[in-house]
Protein backbone atom coordinates (compact mmCIF):
# COMPACT_ATOMS: atom_id res chain seq x y z
CA UNK A 1 0.00 0.00 0.00
CA UNK A 2 1.16 3.66 -0.99
CA UNK A 3 0.14 6.16 1.19
CA UNK A 4 0.31 10.03 1.62
CA UNK A 5 -0.39 12.72 4.16
CA UNK A 6 -0.03 16.62 4.58
CA UNK A 7 -0.74 17.99 8.12
CA UNK A 8 -0.56 21.30 9.53
CA UNK A 9 0.05 18.92 12.74
CA UNK A 10 3.93 18.41 13.06
CA UNK A 11 3.39 15.24 14.98
CA UNK A 12 0.86 13.51 12.31
CA UNK A 13 4.41 11.86 10.74
CA UNK A 14 5.65 10.68 13.52
CA UNK A 15 2.11 8.77 14.19
CA UNK A 16 2.44 8.38 10.18
CA UNK A 17 5.59 6.79 10.93
CA UNK A 18 4.92 4.47 13.60
CA UNK A 19 1.99 1.88 12.03
CA UNK A 20 4.24 2.32 8.25
CA UNK A 21 5.24 -1.30 8.89
CA UNK A 22 1.75 -2.28 9.59
CA UNK A 23 1.01 -1.33 5.70
CA UNK A 24 -1.52 1.36 7.07
CA UNK A 25 -4.39 2.69 4.36
CA UNK A 26 -5.49 6.41 3.90
CA UNK A 27 -8.29 5.73 6.48
CA UNK A 28 -5.55 4.63 9.04
CA UNK A 29 -3.49 7.00 8.96
CA UNK A 30 -6.14 9.81 8.82
CA UNK A 31 -7.10 8.09 12.22
CA UNK A 32 -3.77 8.34 14.22
CA UNK A 33 -2.95 11.64 12.63
CA UNK A 34 -6.19 13.27 14.22
CA UNK A 35 -5.89 12.26 17.75
CA UNK A 36 -2.31 12.81 17.75
CA UNK A 37 -2.64 16.24 16.62
CA UNK A 38 -5.73 16.41 19.28
CA UNK A 39 -2.78 15.35 21.80
CA UNK A 40 0.03 17.23 21.22
CA UNK A 41 -0.85 20.77 19.45
CA UNK A 42 -1.97 22.45 22.52
CA UNK A 43 -4.35 25.52 22.35
CA UNK A 44 -4.47 24.73 18.30
CA UNK A 45 -6.66 22.17 19.01
CA UNK A 46 -8.06 19.43 21.47
CA UNK A 47 -9.36 16.57 22.42
CA UNK A 48 -12.64 17.62 22.14
CA UNK A 49 -12.68 19.00 18.79
CA UNK A 50 -15.46 19.05 16.33
CA UNK A 51 -14.70 19.28 12.14
CA UNK A 52 -16.05 18.46 8.93
CA UNK A 53 -14.83 15.89 6.58
CA UNK A 54 -14.44 15.33 2.65
CA UNK A 55 -13.60 11.92 1.18
CA UNK A 56 -13.20 9.87 -1.91
CA UNK A 57 -13.87 6.56 -1.90
CA UNK A 58 -12.04 4.36 -4.45
CA UNK A 59 -13.75 1.49 -4.75
CA UNK A 60 -17.55 3.14 -5.51
CA UNK A 61 -15.44 6.47 -7.01
CA UNK A 62 -17.74 8.75 -5.49
CA UNK A 63 -16.98 11.80 -3.10
CA UNK A 64 -18.56 12.21 0.24
CA UNK A 65 -19.09 14.44 3.21
CA UNK A 66 -19.38 14.62 6.52
CA UNK A 67 -20.21 17.39 8.98
CA UNK A 68 -19.26 16.55 12.34
CA UNK A 69 -19.46 20.06 13.85
CA UNK A 70 -20.17 21.41 17.40
CA UNK A 71 -23.55 21.29 18.37
CA UNK A 72 -24.90 23.95 20.99
CA UNK A 73 -26.54 21.92 24.38
CA UNK A 74 -30.07 21.83 24.49
CA UNK A 75 -30.80 24.16 27.29
CA UNK A 76 -28.65 26.42 29.33
CA UNK A 77 -29.24 25.33 33.18
CA UNK A 78 -26.07 25.35 34.40
CA UNK A 79 -24.84 27.59 37.32
CA UNK A 80 -22.50 29.92 34.97
CA UNK A 81 -24.10 32.34 32.78
CA UNK A 82 -21.48 34.89 33.10
CA UNK A 83 -19.82 35.79 30.33
CA UNK A 84 -15.94 35.48 31.06
CA UNK A 85 -14.18 37.37 27.71
CA UNK A 86 -10.62 37.70 27.31
CA UNK A 87 -8.34 39.47 25.02
CA UNK A 88 -6.12 37.93 23.19
CA UNK A 89 -3.06 39.65 20.80
CA UNK A 90 -3.94 37.12 18.60
CA UNK A 91 -3.82 38.17 14.70
CA UNK A 92 -3.73 41.67 16.13
CA UNK A 93 -6.78 41.46 18.48
CA UNK A 94 -9.00 38.60 19.33
CA UNK A 95 -11.81 38.63 22.21
CA UNK A 96 -12.94 34.96 23.00
CA UNK A 97 -14.70 33.23 26.71
CA UNK A 98 -13.01 31.35 28.68
CA UNK A 99 -14.76 28.47 31.00
CA UNK A 100 -16.51 25.37 30.81
CA UNK A 101 -20.22 27.41 30.16
CA UNK A 102 -18.33 27.61 27.00
CA UNK A 103 -18.35 24.00 26.08
CA UNK A 104 -20.15 22.63 23.13
CA UNK A 105 -21.02 19.12 21.92
CA UNK A 106 -18.11 17.98 19.53
CA UNK A 107 -18.63 15.46 16.53
CA UNK A 108 -15.02 14.31 16.22
CA UNK A 109 -15.14 11.14 17.77
CA UNK A 110 -18.66 10.15 15.66
CA UNK A 111 -16.29 10.92 12.40
CA UNK A 112 -13.37 8.73 13.81
CA UNK A 113 -16.21 6.14 14.57
CA UNK A 114 -17.63 6.34 11.04
CA UNK A 115 -14.29 6.48 9.11
CA UNK A 116 -12.34 3.32 11.60
CA UNK A 117 -15.96 1.24 11.20
CA UNK A 118 -15.99 1.85 7.08
CA UNK A 119 -12.25 2.53 6.34
CA UNK A 120 -10.12 1.83 8.59
CA UNK A 121 -7.70 -1.39 8.25
CA UNK A 122 -5.91 -1.59 10.69
CA UNK A 123 -6.99 -2.75 14.90
CA UNK A 124 -8.11 0.73 16.73
CA UNK A 125 -5.13 0.35 19.66
CA UNK A 126 -2.32 0.13 16.80
CA UNK A 127 -3.99 3.33 15.78
CA UNK A 128 -4.03 5.04 19.20
CA UNK A 129 -0.82 3.23 20.23
CA UNK A 130 1.42 6.84 19.18
CA UNK A 131 -0.84 9.09 20.80
CA UNK A 132 -1.46 7.18 23.94
CA UNK A 133 2.59 7.02 24.27
CA UNK A 134 3.35 10.61 23.13
CA UNK A 135 0.33 11.63 25.96
CA UNK A 136 2.06 9.31 28.49
CA UNK A 137 5.94 10.47 27.97
CA UNK A 138 5.83 13.89 27.24
CA UNK A 139 6.68 16.08 23.93
CA UNK A 140 7.99 19.84 23.27
CA UNK A 141 4.98 21.66 21.53
CA UNK A 142 4.45 22.51 18.23
CA UNK A 143 5.81 25.51 16.30
CA UNK A 144 2.29 26.71 15.77
CA UNK A 145 1.17 25.63 19.57
CA UNK A 146 4.33 28.06 20.60
CA UNK A 147 3.00 30.83 18.01
CA UNK A 148 -0.74 30.84 19.80
CA UNK A 149 0.91 30.78 23.66
CA UNK A 150 2.80 33.58 23.17
CA UNK A 151 -0.45 35.31 22.69
CA UNK A 152 -3.46 32.96 24.92
CA UNK A 153 -0.77 30.89 27.69
CA UNK A 154 -1.65 33.39 30.96
CA UNK A 155 -5.10 34.75 29.40
CA UNK A 156 -6.67 31.05 28.36
CA UNK A 157 -4.81 28.15 29.81
CA UNK A 158 -3.06 29.36 33.15
CA UNK A 159 -6.56 30.58 35.23
CA UNK A 160 -7.63 26.93 35.83
CA UNK A 161 -5.53 25.18 38.31
CA UNK A 162 -5.21 21.23 36.23
CA UNK A 163 -4.20 23.42 33.31
CA UNK A 164 -1.61 25.47 35.13
CA UNK A 165 -0.40 22.58 36.69
CA UNK A 166 0.17 20.53 33.45
CA UNK A 167 1.46 23.41 31.76
CA UNK A 168 3.89 24.44 34.64
CA UNK A 169 7.11 23.62 32.22
CA UNK A 170 6.16 24.93 29.43
CA UNK A 171 5.18 28.17 31.34
CA UNK A 172 8.71 28.99 32.08
CA UNK A 173 10.48 27.46 28.99
CA UNK A 174 8.50 27.52 25.52
CA UNK A 175 10.74 26.29 23.45
CA UNK A 176 11.65 23.61 25.13
CA UNK A 177 9.33 22.48 28.45
CA UNK A 178 7.81 19.23 28.45
CA UNK A 179 4.07 18.18 28.77
CA UNK A 180 3.04 15.26 30.18
CA UNK A 181 -0.39 14.34 30.37
CA UNK A 182 -1.27 10.95 31.81
CA UNK A 183 -4.85 10.83 32.00
CA UNK A 184 -5.01 11.78 28.83
CA UNK A 185 -3.08 8.65 28.05
CA UNK A 186 -5.37 6.77 30.15
CA UNK A 187 -8.69 8.05 28.28
CA UNK A 188 -6.95 7.33 24.94
CA UNK A 189 -6.60 3.50 26.09
CA UNK A 190 -10.00 3.30 26.89
CA UNK A 191 -11.20 3.89 23.73
CA UNK A 192 -8.85 1.96 22.35
CA UNK A 193 -10.49 -0.51 24.01
CA UNK A 194 -14.12 0.60 24.03
CA UNK A 195 -14.28 2.15 20.69
CA UNK A 196 -14.57 5.45 19.90
CA UNK A 197 -18.63 6.13 21.09
CA UNK A 198 -17.58 5.71 24.35
CA UNK A 199 -17.00 9.36 24.43
CA UNK A 200 -21.19 10.19 23.83
CA UNK A 201 -22.10 7.45 26.09
CA UNK A 202 -19.44 5.51 28.34
CA UNK A 203 -17.12 6.31 31.19
CA UNK A 204 -15.44 9.20 29.19
CA UNK A 205 -18.46 10.87 28.63
CA UNK A 206 -19.64 10.19 32.29
CA UNK A 207 -16.10 12.33 33.63
CA UNK A 208 -16.56 14.95 30.86
CA UNK A 209 -20.26 15.59 31.85
CA UNK A 210 -19.08 15.71 36.09
CA UNK A 211 -16.56 18.29 34.93
CA UNK A 212 -19.18 20.33 33.12
CA UNK A 213 -21.48 20.36 36.08
CA UNK A 214 -19.18 21.01 38.96
CA UNK A 215 -17.73 24.23 36.76
CA UNK A 216 -21.05 25.64 36.00
CA UNK A 217 -21.38 24.30 32.00
CA UNK A 218 -24.43 23.45 30.29
CA UNK A 219 -24.38 20.07 28.56
CA UNK A 220 -25.88 17.06 29.70
CA UNK A 221 -25.85 13.14 28.66
CA UNK A 222 -28.66 13.72 26.42
CA UNK A 223 -27.00 16.52 24.88
CA UNK A 224 -23.83 13.94 24.57
CA UNK A 225 -26.11 10.64 23.18
CA UNK A 226 -28.26 12.52 20.73
CA UNK A 227 -25.47 13.95 18.40
CA UNK A 228 -25.71 13.30 15.37
CA UNK A 229 -23.39 13.38 11.91
CA UNK A 230 -24.65 14.87 9.19
CA UNK A 231 -24.12 13.08 6.02
CA UNK A 232 -23.38 14.22 2.13
CA UNK A 233 -24.82 17.84 2.75
CA UNK A 234 -22.49 18.66 -0.34
CA UNK A 235 -22.27 20.76 -3.56
CA UNK A 236 -20.59 19.37 -6.51
CA UNK A 237 -19.22 22.58 -8.80
CA UNK A 238 -16.74 23.40 -12.14
CA UNK A 239 -13.94 25.55 -11.33
CA UNK A 240 -11.77 25.59 -15.14
CA UNK A 241 -10.71 22.23 -15.28
CA UNK A 242 -11.51 21.25 -11.68
CA UNK A 243 -14.32 19.57 -10.13
CA UNK A 244 -14.69 20.66 -6.47
CA UNK A 245 -16.89 18.72 -4.12
CA UNK A 246 -17.13 19.91 -0.83
CA UNK A 247 -19.33 20.60 2.20
CA UNK A 248 -23.38 22.87 1.34
CA UNK A 249 -25.20 24.10 4.39
CA UNK A 250 -25.28 24.32 7.30
CA UNK A 251 -21.38 24.86 6.81
CA UNK A 252 -20.59 28.17 5.59
CA UNK A 253 -17.32 27.55 4.23
CA UNK A 254 -18.03 26.16 0.89
CA UNK A 255 -19.90 28.67 -0.57
CA UNK A 256 -17.49 30.95 0.88
CA UNK A 257 -14.61 29.53 -0.65
CA UNK A 258 -16.66 29.90 -3.94
CA UNK A 259 -17.34 33.44 -3.80
CA UNK A 260 -13.71 34.50 -2.86
CA UNK A 261 -13.17 32.56 -6.29
CA UNK A 262 -15.35 34.65 -8.47
CA UNK A 263 -13.96 37.77 -6.95
CA UNK A 264 -10.28 36.74 -6.69
CA UNK A 265 -10.34 35.39 -10.72
CA UNK A 266 -11.24 39.19 -11.32
CA UNK A 267 -7.92 40.49 -9.53
CA UNK A 268 -6.88 41.79 -6.83
CA UNK A 269 -10.03 44.14 -5.69
CA UNK A 270 -10.38 45.56 -2.55
CA UNK A 271 -13.88 46.50 -2.11
CA UNK A 272 -15.50 43.33 -3.47
CA UNK A 273 -13.65 41.40 -0.94
CA UNK A 274 -14.78 43.35 1.54
CA UNK A 275 -18.43 43.11 0.19
CA UNK A 276 -17.85 39.37 0.39
CA UNK A 277 -16.92 39.74 4.11
CA UNK A 278 -20.17 41.40 5.09
CA UNK A 279 -22.19 39.37 3.15
CA UNK A 280 -21.31 36.47 5.19
CA UNK A 281 -22.01 38.61 8.28
CA UNK A 282 -25.17 39.98 7.49
CA UNK A 283 -27.11 37.02 5.50
CA UNK A 284 -25.39 33.51 6.32
CA UNK A 285 -24.19 33.60 10.29
CA UNK A 286 -28.03 32.69 11.56
CA UNK A 287 -29.32 29.93 13.24
CA UNK A 288 -32.16 27.66 12.29
CA UNK A 289 -33.12 25.88 8.84
CA UNK A 290 -29.08 27.28 8.02
CA UNK A 291 -28.43 23.99 6.08
CA UNK A 292 -31.59 24.28 3.46
CA UNK A 293 -30.63 28.16 2.77
CA UNK A 294 -27.12 27.34 2.17
CA UNK A 295 -27.50 24.23 -0.27
CA UNK A 296 -29.94 26.72 -2.26
CA UNK A 297 -27.40 29.33 -2.22
CA UNK A 298 -24.68 26.97 -3.40
CA UNK A 299 -27.47 25.85 -5.93
CA UNK A 300 -27.76 29.54 -7.15
CA UNK A 301 -24.16 30.60 -7.32
CA UNK A 302 -23.16 26.93 -9.31
CA UNK A 303 -25.71 28.11 -11.90
CA UNK A 304 -24.22 31.96 -11.85
CA UNK A 305 -20.51 30.32 -10.30
CA UNK A 306 -7.68 27.76 15.39
CA UNK A 307 -7.72 24.64 13.43
CA UNK A 308 -6.09 21.51 11.94
CA UNK A 309 -5.84 20.57 8.67
CA UNK A 310 -4.81 16.58 7.88
CA UNK A 311 -5.32 15.13 4.59
CA UNK A 312 -4.42 11.81 3.52
CA UNK A 313 -4.23 9.39 0.57
CA UNK A 314 -3.90 6.11 -0.86
CA UNK A 315 -2.89 4.21 -4.28
CA UNK A 316 -6.37 2.61 -3.89
CA UNK A 317 -7.66 5.79 -4.42
CA UNK A 318 -8.99 6.59 -1.42
CA UNK A 319 -8.65 10.15 -0.11
CA UNK A 320 -9.97 12.02 3.34
CA UNK A 321 -9.76 15.73 4.06
CA UNK A 322 -10.66 16.94 7.52
CA UNK A 323 -10.44 20.26 9.21
CA UNK A 324 -11.14 20.62 12.93
CA UNK A 325 -11.02 22.60 15.78
CA UNK A 326 -11.74 23.36 19.18
CA UNK A 327 -11.89 27.04 19.14
CA UNK A 328 -9.22 29.57 21.12
CA UNK A 329 -9.85 26.47 24.23
CA UNK A 330 -11.64 27.25 27.31
CA UNK A 331 -8.65 26.82 29.32
CA UNK A 332 -10.74 24.09 31.21
CA UNK A 333 -9.01 20.76 31.84
CA UNK A 334 -10.80 17.82 32.61
CA UNK A 335 -9.01 15.94 36.07
CA UNK A 336 -10.11 12.88 34.89
CA UNK A 337 -9.79 12.40 31.52
CA UNK A 338 -7.07 15.23 30.80
CA UNK A 339 -9.19 16.70 27.96
CA UNK A 340 -9.16 20.04 27.37
CA UNK A 341 -12.57 21.41 26.40
CA UNK A 342 -13.25 23.60 23.80
CA UNK A 343 -14.74 27.20 24.21
CA UNK A 344 -16.63 26.81 20.76
CA UNK A 345 -20.12 28.68 22.66
CA UNK A 346 -17.56 31.62 23.49
CA UNK A 347 -15.82 31.78 19.81
CA UNK A 348 -17.95 35.65 19.84
CA UNK A 349 -16.75 36.05 15.97
CA UNK A 350 -18.68 33.19 15.18
CA UNK A 351 -21.84 33.59 17.71
CA UNK A 352 -23.53 36.70 15.95
CA UNK A 353 -26.56 35.99 18.57
CA UNK A 354 -24.13 36.70 21.62
CA UNK A 355 -22.97 34.36 24.32
CA UNK A 356 -25.28 31.59 25.10
CA UNK A 357 -27.76 32.76 22.81
CA UNK A 358 -30.86 31.65 21.07
CA UNK A 359 -28.56 28.09 19.53
CA UNK A 360 -30.35 25.76 21.37
CA UNK A 361 -29.20 22.09 20.17
CA UNK A 362 -28.38 24.08 16.91
CA UNK A 363 -25.10 23.44 14.90
CA UNK A 364 -22.98 26.41 15.40
CA UNK A 365 -21.25 28.31 12.21
CA UNK A 366 -18.22 26.97 10.52
CA UNK A 367 -15.87 28.22 8.46
CA UNK A 368 -14.42 24.76 7.60
CA UNK A 369 -14.29 24.07 3.72
CA UNK A 370 -12.25 20.65 2.83
CA UNK A 371 -13.00 19.53 -0.91
CA UNK A 372 -12.24 16.85 -3.10
CA UNK A 373 -11.03 17.83 -6.19
CA UNK A 374 -11.28 15.76 -9.74
CA UNK A 375 -9.17 16.41 -12.95
CA UNK A 376 -7.68 14.87 -15.72
CA UNK A 377 -4.72 14.37 -13.32
CA UNK A 378 -6.52 12.23 -10.59
CA UNK A 379 -7.98 12.87 -7.04
CA UNK A 380 -6.59 15.66 -4.93
CA UNK A 381 -7.69 16.68 -1.56
CA UNK A 382 -7.39 20.21 -0.03
CA UNK A 383 -8.09 22.30 3.35
CA UNK A 384 -6.86 24.59 5.43
CA UNK A 385 -7.58 25.39 9.25
CA UNK A 386 -7.62 29.39 9.98
CA UNK A 387 -11.04 30.46 11.26
CA UNK A 388 -12.37 33.19 8.47
CA UNK A 389 -8.99 33.39 6.40
CA UNK A 390 -10.24 29.41 5.56
CA UNK A 391 -12.33 30.42 2.40
CA UNK A 392 -10.17 32.99 1.10
CA UNK A 393 -6.67 31.06 1.97
CA UNK A 394 -8.17 27.79 0.02
CA UNK A 395 -9.09 30.11 -2.90
CA UNK A 396 -6.37 32.34 -3.43
CA UNK A 397 -4.46 28.30 -3.51
CA UNK A 398 -7.04 27.08 -6.21
CA UNK A 399 -6.91 30.23 -8.39
CA UNK A 400 -2.60 29.94 -8.29
CA UNK A 401 -3.15 26.27 -9.57
CA UNK A 402 -5.42 26.92 -12.19
CA UNK A 403 -2.20 29.03 -13.33
CA UNK A 404 0.56 27.01 -12.50
CA UNK A 405 -0.50 23.28 -12.22
CA UNK A 406 1.52 23.50 -9.50
CA UNK A 407 0.57 22.52 -6.08
CA UNK A 408 3.79 23.66 -3.88
CA UNK A 409 3.95 26.54 -5.71
CA UNK A 410 0.50 27.43 -5.54
CA UNK A 411 0.66 27.04 -1.91
CA UNK A 412 3.57 29.11 -1.28
CA UNK A 413 2.44 31.90 -3.06
CA UNK A 414 1.94 35.41 -0.90
CA UNK A 415 -1.42 35.76 0.54
CA UNK A 416 -3.47 38.14 1.71
CA UNK A 417 -7.08 38.48 3.92
CA UNK A 418 -9.53 41.18 3.45
CA UNK A 419 -11.82 42.53 6.71
CA UNK A 420 -15.52 43.35 6.51
CA UNK A 421 -14.38 46.76 8.13
CA UNK A 422 -11.48 47.21 5.13
CA UNK A 423 -8.85 46.47 7.09
CA UNK A 424 -6.34 44.13 5.25
CA UNK A 425 -3.32 41.66 6.31
CA UNK A 426 -1.32 40.54 3.45
CA UNK A 427 2.39 38.62 3.11
CA UNK A 428 4.88 40.55 1.46
CA UNK A 429 4.49 40.48 -2.46
CA UNK A 430 0.75 40.03 -2.21
CA UNK A 431 -0.71 43.25 -2.07
CA UNK A 432 1.15 46.58 -2.55
CA UNK A 433 1.68 48.66 0.87
CA UNK A 434 -1.20 50.95 1.46
CA UNK A 435 -3.67 52.97 3.40
CA UNK A 436 -5.11 50.27 5.83
CA UNK A 437 -2.60 47.25 4.53
CA UNK A 438 -0.47 45.69 7.60
CA UNK A 439 1.99 43.77 5.46
CA UNK A 440 3.21 40.66 7.81
CA UNK A 441 5.94 38.54 7.71
CA UNK A 442 6.06 36.09 5.19
CA UNK A 443 4.40 32.56 5.73
CA UNK A 444 2.57 34.54 8.52
CA UNK A 445 0.20 31.28 10.25
CA UNK A 446 -2.17 34.46 10.24
CA UNK A 447 -3.03 33.11 6.75
CA UNK A 448 -4.07 29.47 7.37
CA UNK A 449 -2.37 26.08 6.51
CA UNK A 450 -3.31 24.96 3.15
CA UNK A 451 -2.70 21.20 2.66
CA UNK A 452 -2.94 18.50 -0.14
CA UNK A 453 -2.57 14.59 -0.69
CA UNK A 454 -3.19 12.97 -3.83
CA UNK A 455 -2.97 10.01 -6.84
CA UNK A 456 -2.35 10.63 -10.23
CA UNK A 457 0.41 8.31 -11.00
CA UNK A 458 1.57 8.13 -7.78
CA UNK A 459 0.70 9.58 -4.19
CA UNK A 460 1.32 12.89 -3.26
CA UNK A 461 1.40 15.40 -0.65
CA UNK A 462 2.01 18.99 0.46
CA UNK A 463 1.94 20.86 3.34
CA UNK A 464 2.21 24.97 3.95
CA UNK A 465 5.21 26.22 6.03
CA UNK A 466 2.92 28.58 7.45
CA UNK A 467 1.50 25.82 9.73
CA UNK A 468 3.94 22.95 10.15
CA UNK A 469 5.21 22.13 6.51
CA UNK A 470 3.94 18.65 7.24
CA UNK A 471 4.34 16.34 4.30
CA UNK A 472 4.28 12.75 4.59
CA UNK A 473 4.87 9.36 1.89
CA UNK A 474 5.40 5.72 2.17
Amino acid sequence: MKVSLSSTAEYSSNAAESIKDLKPNAADLLITSVVTSMTTDLGVVAPTSSGLLTFYDGETNKSHTIDGYFVSPKNFNGNDHEEHRVVLTYGGYVETCKGANTFAIPGIYKILDYIYKNYASLPLDKLLEFPISIAKNGFKLTQPSKDYFQHSLKPLFMWHDYSKQILKNVSSDLDNGIVKIDKLSDSLEHLSIEGFNDFYVGDISKEILKTIQQEGGHATSDDFSNYNLIEDSKFNFKFKDLNLTGHSGPSIGGLMVLKYIEELSKGKRIQPLIDVYKARKNNYEFFGDRQSFITQEILNYSTSSSTIQVNTSDNLNNHFSITFSSGYGSGVLCPNTGMYFNNSLGEIELNPQGFLGETHDDRLISNMSPLIIESDDGITTIGSPGADRISSAIAQVLLNYSKNNNWKHAIDEPRFHVNGDGTVRAEPGSLDAGKNITITESYDMYFGGVCVSGFNNKVFSHGDKRRGDTSWTS
